[in-house]
């Protein structure tokens, strides 16, 4: 073999060694020749199977019990009177929404949730985790994956926004103002703030550090957080490099109505979820000390609500036992159950969900990765169900559903402009 020739051959062995590792090092980093690479595949994939270009993690196979129609009432008298606020994927337009039903199933009104509108170079189809309205008719909403927290008006334009942090997962009322969970970095991170801002302006008006709060509040708080001793906290974490340990999902404010019914916590308490330790636990306002804490018998929950009966109810997403389920538990004693256990009552979502007890005994629940939002009544009957439906086999995903008791809403929602 002649010089040339090993010349040629070492060449071309140095060229595809380098290419190997730029692609490794792109994929590791997710930079755009991995994401394009990626995202094609994925829109290759939603194709095959739905005959149509759609994100990941936004279209879920329909199972053959469920109603064929978009919104299905089996007993009308038995339907809560209100409204209903749903955020989810338009499944015409294959961008999120938010849209406001009556009881009859008509929809009243649409916003529209761009982000691309909120954050200057944001994807117009990022989908939004949690929206709620205030009484005016506006929304309030943060994002999957982007940074922001805004307030948009009846037309989907933007009345503030907030991007100076990750603001993700909730937004829940409180005494004075909304909470919601922050990280400078993402949702993931280490370093979490539950956050207390004002609807009107958008602006803060309290955080907790779970690092410099919580943690420093009282020994053995790291051990309840099951942050081990030693453990090495990154406070700019790279979603590449370092885990996702807690995934906060979820802030409820102990209300003075229902302070009553929890003696053992004061008015203004918090009540946190940390689903990747499946810790729900009481935080105390004041202090910041942990009060109660329970790891289980849910699993990746989300949405721990306080109940006017001193009891707490958990949405159990189950992850990989194929049914999610409402669980029950009075922290006085930590004795649990599955509310609906041995009813007919079915649904499952992996990630997300929320359930929400209305005035007249019915729970509401939306089962994100189903595409499906259901009225229930105490004894775990179906009264109305709404199915995203994006083609016969396949529902589109559904973000979130609030119930509005009649006379909330100041006046119905209109875009004039």
């Amino acid at each position: 073999m002649n010089a040339r020739r090993v010349s040629i051959l070492a060449g071309l062995f140095l060229l595809t060694i380098s290419t190997f590792l730029v692609g490794m090092w792109t994929t590791h980093k997710e930079w755009w020749a991995w994401r394009t690479t990626s995202e094609a595949r994925e829109l290759w994939r939603s194709y095959r199977a739905t005959g149509q270009f759609l994100r990941e993690n936004t279209y879920f196979r329909r199972q053959a019990t469920w109603p064929d129609a978009t919104y299905t009432v089996t007993d009308p008298g038995a339907v809560a009177e209100g409204y209903l606020v749903i955020s989810r994927l338009d499944t015409v337009t294959k961008r999120p929404l938010a849209e406001l039903r009556d009881a009859a199933g008509e929809v009243l009104h649409t916003w529209p949730i761009d982000y691309s509108r909120l954050v200057a170079g944001g994807a117009a189809d990022e989908f939004p985790h949690a929206a709620t309205v205030l009484p005016d008719g506006s929304l309030m909403v943060n994002f999957d994956d982007g940074r922001a927290l805004a307030r948009i008006d009846a037309c989907g334009d933007p009345l503030w926004v907030k991007d100076d942090m990750v603001y993700h997962h909730v937004i829940s009322a409180g005494a004075d103002g909304y909470w919601t969970w922050a990280d400078p970095a993402w949702d993931g991170g280490h370093n979490q703030f539950l956050v207390r801002f004002d609807p009107e302006t958008g602006q803060t008006r309290e955080a907790i550090s779970v690092l410099d709060d919580i943690l420093s509040a009282a020994p053995g708080a790291g051990m309840a957080l099951s942050i081990t001793d030693g453990y090495e906290i990154v406070r700019e974490a790279d979603p590449d490099v370092t885990g996702d340990i807690l995934h906060p999902n979820d802030i409820e404010e102990l209300s003075i109505a229902m302070a009553s019914a929890f003696p053992q916590f004061h008015p203004g308490d918090l009540m946190i979820s940390l689903r990747n330790i499946n810790l729900v636990a009481v935080i105390d306002r004041r202090t910041h000390t942990i009060l109660w804490a329970q790891y289980g018998p849910w699993r990746g929950q989300h949405d721990p609500d306080f109940q006017p009966d001193g009891t707490i109810t958990v949405f159990s997403n189950n992850t990989d036992r194929d049914r999610s389920t409402i669980i029950s538990i009075d922290p006085k004693t930590n004795e649990s159950h599955d509310m609906f256990l041995g009813t007919d009552l079915a649904f499952n979502s992996y990630i997300m969900g929320k359930h929400q007890h209305l005035s007249n005994g019915n729970w509401l629940i939306a089962s994100p990765t189903e595409g499906r939002v259901l009225e229930i009544t105490a004894a775990g009957k179906t009264v109305r169900e709404i199915n995203n439906i994006l083609n016969e086999g396949y529902n589109g995903i559904i973000g979130s559903a609030e119930f509005l008791p009649e006379g909330y809403l100041k006046a119905l929602p209109a875009c004039q402009k």
